[in-house]
């Protein structure tokens, strides 16, 4: 419950001033007058102990708050959760019990010795479910070298696919391997094509260009034609986008004066069978001249991966690197997150962060 904001007033005595050889006194004596001195200052709220953001239901959630006042004390706390009333109280800690099935916010409000209530309350949002999965972004990760004469139309049917499908649906980054000779392969890209042929699913691919793989699980070789290369890779991402994901992944990041950052979250939505899950990130690059094409979705760069220890529904991870940048077009740039089983290949989830 907000209260409005208190002012003080004073009572202030007339008087005789005395200056230099001046006096001022008031016709018929002093008298008594009403001035308002400094406006009360409200108090602030934060919340110190947030609930996880997804639990189970029928669990219980600890809250844990503070209230600060800058011209005075706090006195109590007055919160409320779903927009129900709970209690005016002296404590900062509650403990919320059984909780149903269901989107859930908690909000306090702190009280100072005038009466005054803060007037931005802190505030929590959880959810209470099994579980739940979340649309999924495709990636599409081409296996490609320089002296293959096709790999131009795999390209060019991915960025069609990008056009049609949008950023927020599908990733795209493509490995050069080397050997044969490509000035855009790395010794990381080269690896990553090698680590793929290691599956049963890929077997007996080393060599094919172009190669696309479909999140880790299926592809499609050769790229003869573009409009048939088209309609195939449409029909494989349309088949992964038919199933949920059980992870989602948010970027941030910045790029810029030769280095760069990034920072991804990434959130379990739905239970996981035990495996190796690891988050990886990448530099890549669009519009890259190899000496006879232009190329798209260029990996620049391979940052440490990262192990995710997942062990339930809820779980969320919060990961950072930095990194120097080579002799790249920043306004091209742009970073690609995944998250891959690395017993199956399976790719969970995808995402990218584009330049500004």
């Amino acid at each position: 419950m907000l209260r409005p904001e208190h002012t003080t007033v004073s009572r202030i005595r007339c008087g005789i001033v005395i200056g230099a050889a001046v006096a001022l006194a008031i016709a018929g004596g002093c008298d008594w007058f009403d001035a308002p001195s400094q406006i009360n200052l409200p108090p602030t709220t934060k919340i110190v102990t947030f609930p996880p953001w997804l639990v189970a239901p029928g669990d219980s959630v600890t809250i844990v708050w503070r209230g600060r006042d800058l011209d005075g004390q706090v006195i109590e706390y007055e919160w409320t959760f779903d927009d129900t009333l709970g209690e005016t109280t002296s404590d900062t800690t509650l403990v919320i019990t059984g909780v149903e099935e269901g989107n859930h916010t908690f909000t306090v409000v702190s009280i100072d010795d005038n009466g005054d209530a803060d007037a931005s309350p802190a505030d929590s949002t959880f959810i209470a479910s099994l579980g739940y999965l979340v649309p999924r972004v495709v990636l599409c990760e081409l296996l490609t070298t320089k002296i293959c004469p096709n790999c131009w139309k795999a390209d060019l049917a991915l960025e069609r696919m990008l056009q049609e499908f949008g950023e927020e649906h599908l990733s795209v980054v493509s490995y050069h391997y080397d050997p044969p000779p490509d000035p855009l392969a790395t010794p990381e890209t080269s690896a990553r094509c090698d680590w793929y042929y290691t599956f049963p699913q890929f077997n007996g691919l080393g060599g094919a260009f172009p190669t696309t793989l479909f999140d880790g699980l299926t592809y499609d070789t050769g790229a003869a034609d573009t409009t048939a290369t088209k309609i195939a890779y449409r029909m494989q991402i349309e088949a992964r986008q038919a199933v949920g994901s059980p992870v989602s992944i948010e970027l941030q990041g910045q790029i810029g004066r030769g280095r760069g950052s990034v920072t991804a979250t990434v959130r379990i939505h739905h239970p996981l069978p035990e495996s190796d899950y690891t988050l990886r990130m990448m530099i890549i690059e669009n519009e890259v001249w190899d000496g006879a094409h232009f190329a798209n979705y260029v990996v620049r760069d391979i940052l440490p991966d990262e192990l995710l220890a997942v062990n339930a529904v809820g779980d969320w991870f919060v990961i950072s690197r930095e990194f120097a940048l080579g002799d790249w077009n920043t306004e091209h740039l742009g970073i690609l997150a995944l998250v891959q089983d690395d017993a199956t290949a399976e790719v969970l989830q995808s995402g990218r962060l584009l330049p500004e």
